[in-house]
């Protein structure tokens, strides 16, 4: 079984290759359809427009020449493929502009696919290091791959043009030209698998020990941890960690980089020491010692070989950079496909009002975790009631929070609205009847009144209910004194004008979002934890 296992690492699974190429280039077809046609026209005329000036041209005027075909012939046909060089040019240059207008459109649709996804998944991916790495690989070159792969794609049409035009030229001259040249494609399908595998562990345990750099940098830099950073030995800690990434990330160069490199120069030996020089010698005795070669024959053989082998070569690398972006695709369709257990039924009846709320029995343990976070846990909640729960640190509080609102779903036993399990209602409806300040509450890089409401399209009537909601939450006098108001930016993070506020007010335009409100259920989850005591007992 383990060796059989083994086998199938080393092979690559073409159809799914393939599947997954297509399917990455079908977000670019569905976010924008030009892109690809202008692409597929441009690639084939340039690969035409590549045969015509680099070898075919060279072989016709020296052989005409050599042949004493009229000059005025030869000029006609020269001006031919000059004009066609111009069209191609003014093509090319009009797709290139289309994607640079377009790429915003593209990059747009598929973070739109991503971000609509990474608000569905269930809060549980998030707290599993294992789905946030592959939500960070997804996410991190999702737009650039995409592009990959229809470049790749483009790439294979234009070799297979471009080769099946050299190559028919050749074989006129001489077939064992063609067969000297397919020897670096030859070496590419035995060894260029094993290659791209070792180039992509690579790239994989450097995308992860390059987190962990970026994050011990941003400790450094972010306004987050200055304070700490400069009054602590904490810097210490990072420092060494930052070392420590470092000295991992030489030992994957050490594991890797030899072998890379050697697959490197052995290529490079075949494609420069026997393709080309082999091929120079050749054509130079056929021409000079035998004579059974033309001038121009002798031109197209020199000139061509290394560009015919180089494609030929680069084909090769192609249909393992095919099998890279799979590996890549691989972690995107994981992401995008995941099935989220806690998801939305738009079938589903709303919640029409709030009576009553019952937990049974409830049971939850954390993945990976022996020991429950809630074990057996059974209360009622009725309309109208105000209820406090006390525990220490650790005692599942902020647990127990997150089964009421169904960011989980219990174990065992179950939640009860109403009288009905929680589940079997529409899962926007059920989270509506709640307003929340969490213990970690968090303020976003928009406006005061958007970080309130808690959404966009912000009407004057709303900007009385956030003014109205601050003042309650004791906030409203710093705001108002800002420059834009309701509507000033918080944080400088894209605003250099952005306020700044302290934790406490902070915790206060949270607070707010309770005010601004209507829901039935309000849930304070130590709401006053960074007010002083005055504003406190205010609040």
């Amino acid at each position: 079984m383990k060796t059989e296992k083994k086998k199938e690492k080393k092979q690559i699974d073409w159809k799914r290759t393939f599947k997954n190429n297509g399917y990455m280039l079908s977000l670019i077809i569905k976010a924008c359809p030009g892109v690809p046609i202008l692409a597929l026209i441009t690639t084939v005329l340039g690969a035409f427009n590549s045969f015509f000036i680099n070898t075919y041209l060279y072989q016709y005027a020296l052989n005409a020449l050599q042949a004493g075909t009229e000059l005025s012939v030869i000029l006609i046909t020269l001006g031919c493929m000059f004009g066609y060089c111009v069209l191609y040019v003014i093509i090319r240059s009009i797709s290139n502009c289309y994607y640079e207008l377009k790429y915003p459109k593209v990059e747009a649709y598929i973070q739109n696919l991503l971000q609509k996804k990474a608000a569905e998944v269930d809060l549980a991916c998030f707290e599993s290091s294992a789905f946030y790495d592959t939500y960070v690989k997804a996410t991190s070159e999702a737009t650039d791959r995409a592009y990959t792969v229809m470049n790749n794609i483009l790439d294979v049409i234009w070799i297979v043009i471009n080769v099946c035009a050299v190559g028919t030229l050749i074989v006129t001259i001489d077939p064992i030209f063609l067969i000297l040249a397919f020897l670096p494609f030859l070496c590419t399908l035995l060894i260029g698998k094993k290659r791209n595998r070792i180039r992509y562990e690579y790239n994989m345990r450097s995308a992860e020990v390059a987190r962990q750099r970026d994050y011990v940098r941003r400790t450094f830099y972010l306004s987050d941890f200055s304070k700490e950073m400069r009054l602590t030995e904490m810097w210490k800690v990072m420092y060494k960690r930052m070392h420590s990434s470092i000295s991992e990330m030489k030992e994957i160069v050490n594991k890797y980089g030899y072998k890379l490199m050697f697959f490197r120069y052995l290529f490079d030996f075949i494609f420069d020491v026997v393709v080309y020089s082999g091929a120079i010698t050749l054509a130079a005795f056929k021409t000079l010692v035998s004579k059974n070669m033309l001038v121009g024959d002798c031109f197209v053989v020199i000139n061509s070989i290394s560009n015919i082998a180089g494609n030929i070569n680069y084909m090769g690398d192609v249909f393992f950079k095919l099998d890279e972006n799979s590996l890549y695709v691989d972690n995107l369709r994981n992401f995008l496909e995941y099935e989220v257990h806690i998801a939305e039924d738009e079938n589903a009846p709303a919640v029409s009002s709030f009576n009553k709320l019952e937990l049974k029995n409830m049971t939850f343990v954390y993945e990976g975790q022996g020991k429950p976070a809630l074990s057996n846990v059974s209360l009622t909640v009725n309309a109208g009631e105000k209820i406090a729960i006390v525990g220490h640190n650790g005692a599942g509080k902020t647990t127990l929070i997150k089964l009421l609102q169904r960011l989980y779903d219990p174990s065992e036993g179950e939640i009860l609205l109403n009288g009905e399990n929680i589940k079997s209602y529409r899962l926007s409806s059920y989270r509506g009847l709640f307003g929340t300040v969490f213990q970690d509450y968090r303020l976003f890089a928009t406006t005061v009144a958007e970080n309130v409401l808690l959404r966009g399209n912000v009407t004057d009537e709303d900007r009385a209910s956030v003014k109205e909601a601050l003042t309650k939450a004791g906030i409203y006098d710093k705001v108002e004194d800002l420059s834009k108001g309701v509507d000033s930016n918080v944080t400088r993070e894209f605003d250099n004008e952005g306020a700044m506020f302290s934790g406490g007010e902070a915790q206060k335009i949270s607070i707010a979002r309770i005010f601004a409100g209507s829901q039935e259920i309000v849930i304070m989850d130590e709401p006053t934890s960074a007010l002083d005591p005055i504003a406190e007992q205010e609040m």
